[in-house]
């Protein structure tokens, strides 16, 4: 007489639900688990015994791997829970689009040396560079969201590539990454050459309207930040001016001190220079409020552009799909470290303003800014075709 297999393996309730119910229907085929009163398993009829023998060890066979499958999977279950509850366990990585040394990689410095403090983890910044920012940003937008790679969201790559090299970025800013925290404004200044007559902002567009006088102004590209706000502002002011296109502010800078152009505008730190050396003269700040290391220079919306306030940003983003407690986790750092007051005041130092800024209100600023910034590159005729 034949012997019959062994009796299955019990399991909890829990591991059993797929794997009693996938297998069949009236045949009642998911019969593994079942037991008869010697003990064995209760085939579903005996004629499947005396028939298929074969077929139903296979099946009592595929159906324990089943269960077995599952009940790992349930004991497993757990496992991403602990993995969040034990972040950070190794060093954590910003990606910082742009070069190392300018204002926005100074910035994230900061933000690195903070949280690393707070986190009790080294925390460093990695400079991936090329194509306005978005090489950077595209690298930590298919990094893996396990809240070790952090990026550098800035104005450039997350509001005004998508609308400048439209479907071409690989990307998408609204999509692929959610706000962490909010770090700096990165105000702009109006300076023009130390040669040209007129040292205010209305003085400036009088000479402008003056019969047979033709401007030149620098940017460090088309559609970048800076030809983005200069352009804005002359339609405003109902100005015109040529637009030279640089690569790079150095050359940039360079021209407008020999003379080549009339004026620029830039950051803080770009500009900063050229004060010190007393080459050029302040005009205003593209922002709605002065900034502290240029007291004296007004705001171009004191000046008489109504609502004018166009500046670049710095906020923390992680990838889309990073576990929500270590989201909230960050966040809760962030507002603590831009409310220390060293922090505040380096950030002033780099030319740059503190951005006040709940994480309630980032996702909304972000959407708004997405739009600000299309219209403004559509205005300017710098998108691709």
């Amino acid at each position: 007489m034949r012997k019959r297999s062994p009796p299955a393996r019990p399991c909890s309730a829990s591991c059993q639900g797929p794997a009693a119910t996938s297998r069949g229907t009236s045949d009642r085929r998911g019969w593994v688990g079942e037991t008869s009163q010697h003990g064995g398993a209760v085939p579903p009829s005996s004629t499947r015994i005396k028939g298929n023998l074969m077929q139903t060890t296979h099946t009592s066979f595929i159906g324990r791997l089943g269960i077995l499958a599952l009940c790992a999977a349930a004991a497993a279950a757990p496992s991403a829970a602990t993995a969040q509850q034990g972040w950070p366990d190794h060093p954590i990585r910003i990606i910082v689009p742009f070069p190392p040394g300018n204002s926005s990689d100074v910035s994230m410095r900061l933000v690195a040396e903070q949280l690393a403090g707070s986190l009790h983890q080294s925390v460093v910044v990695e400079n991936r560079t090329g194509a306005g920012g978005s090489i950077g940003t595209g690298y930590a937008a298919k990094a893996p969201a396990d809240g070790y790679t952090l990026a550098m969201g800035s104005t450039g790559p997350m509001s005004i590539g998508q609308w400048l090299h439209p479907g071409t970025l690989g990307y998408d800013p609204a999509k692929d990454f959610v706000p962490v925290g909010a770090v700096a404004w990165a105000p702009q200044v109006l300076v023009v050459r130390k040669a040209f007559p007129a040292s205010t902002f209305q003085e400036m567009l009088a000479y402008a309207r003056q019969p047979g006088v033709h401007l030149k102004y620098g940017s460090p590209g088309i559609g970048t930040t800076p030809h983005l706000v200069i352009s804005a502002m002359l339609k405003q002011a109902g100005i015109e001016a040529a637009h030279i296109p640089y690569r790079g502010g150095v050359q940039t800078a360079t021209d407008l001190v020999g003379g080549q152009i009339d004026f620029i505008s830039d950051n803080v730190p770009v500009v900063a220079g050229l004060l010190a050396k007393d080459v050029v003269k302040p005009l205003g700040v593209s922002a709605n409020t002065r900034i502290p290391s240029l007291p004296d220079v007004p705001t171009l919306q004191e000046q008489g552009l109504k609502d004018f306030n166009l500046q670049g940003w710095i906020i923390l983003m992680a990838p889309a799909g990073t576990p929500q407690p270590i989201i909230d986790r960050l966040r809760a750092e962030m507002q603590k470290i831009v409310a220390k007051p060293e922090v505040r005041a380096r950030l002033n130092g780099l030319g740059l303003l503190p951005m006040d800024m709940s994480t309630a209100q980032l996702s909304g600023f972000l959407a708004s800014e997405s739009t600000k910034w299309k219209q403004l590159v559509k205005q300017s005729g710098a998108a691709e075709n």
